[in-house]
């Protein structure tokens, strides 16, 4: 039965076992027609019975009809107030299945260092390349870039189109920078992606190959804005360990040198434990694959253990409003409008 009222009504109740009072309305209509029978009706504007009897019109008794049927409504409203109706709205529910979606900034290194060879064909390339791979099994999260080497600027702010975001993802090289490695500068830049937002899951992935040795914001003063915003930060150094080969122009053209890999991760691991994430270090491609999939599946399990909000309009409160407006009509009626003569 429940069902079929769903059905008809599209409406769901939290409370459907309200309307088995329902079953009480013919006993409110006999009890109504009881108390009704022989009493004679009039407006109220003389003082003798004979002249209400005879004043009795079958517009009187039409209205008295409509008060008895108002109290069989009150009853009925209340009814449903008490089962606590609500309306699902479709078109605010979450894009995925497992909850409402994550926002995510990518915060990556374009420094020169990241030209470095140690992950195929390099550092930068292999990160573009995962962080595609990774985007393109995404559904219902909004996904932002920053890029950052000595100066940070925001690549694509964050976006459920995630062609756009592939596409300006893949343009990136770095090279039109200033050099340096600003961590504090590209993590607060990503941070300031996510200031204000609502969204109960906020992340970054932060990626560098080096140590923070440009820019006005500390690594740590940035972690802490990313505190106070509620937003995670993954941090991964990028690269192998001791020297990785590296592309150098030399007076006889592209050449290679090798140049010692220095990750500042204590720095890395602190920014992340501060904000209630992880460190990790990618030491070849593969590794870094291993990395973003681990990540995902942290963030899935976060949001599976967020008990999901679904969006919907309640009405107890406007049908008891509704009850309470009718009853008093009512009230009113029976005592400034008619008169009752046994």
């Amino acid at each position: 039965m429940m069902n079929y009222i769903q059905e008809l009504t599209g409406y769901s109740f939290l409370e459907p076992n309200g309307f088995y009072l329902l079953f009480l309305l013919p006993v409110l209509i006999w009890f109504l027609y009881r108390i009704n029978k022989g009493k004679v009706f009039g407006f109220k504007y003389t003082n003798t019975n004979s002249n209400q009897q005879h004043l009795f019109s079958f517009l009187a008794w039409s209205f008295n009809g409509l008060i008895t049927i108002a109290k069989a409504v009150v009853f009925l409203l209340l009814v449903i107030s008490l089962t606590e109706p609500y309306k699902i709205k479709p078109d605010d529910l979450p894009l995925r299945k497992e909850g409402y979606g994550i926002d995510l900034i990518f915060v990556l290194d374009v420094s020169l260092s990241m030209q470095a060879m140690d992950l195929q064909p390099n550092r930068l390339e292999s990160a573009k390349r995962v962080i595609k791979k990774f985007v393109n099994n995404r559904q219902g999260d909004r996904i932002g870039l920053v890029v950052y080497s000595g100066e940070a600027y925001h690549v694509c702010h964050k976006t459920s189109d995630y062609d756009l975001f592939i596409s300006q993802l893949m343009q990136v090289d770095g090279f039109d920078l200033e050099q340096g490695t600003a961590i504090g500068v590209g993590l607060g830049t990503g941070v300031t992606q996510l200031r204000g937002d609502s969204t109960s899951s906020k992340a970054i992935v932060l990626l560098t190959d080096g140590q923070n040795n440009v820019g006005e914001i500390d690594p740590l003063e940035a972690a802490e804005l990313a505190v106070q915003e509620g937003v995670r930060v993954y941090t991964i150094g990028v690269g192998t360990n001791g020297y990785a080969p590296i592309p150098d122009m030399g007076p006889f053209g592209m050449g290679v040198s090798y140049s010692q890999v220095e990750i500042d991760e204590d720095i890395l691991t602190e920014i992340s434990e501060k904000t209630g994430a992880r460190y990790f270090r990618a030491t070849d491609s593969k590794s870094l694959q291993n990395i973003i999939s681990e990540i995902d599946q942290i963030e899935k399990k976060r949001l599976n253990q967020i008990k999901p909000l679904i969006p919907m309009s309640s009405y107890p409160i406007k049908l008891l409003g509704s009850s309470l407006v009718l009853m008093l009509l009512i009230l009113l009626s029976e005592a400034f409008i008619f008169i009752k003569y046994e």
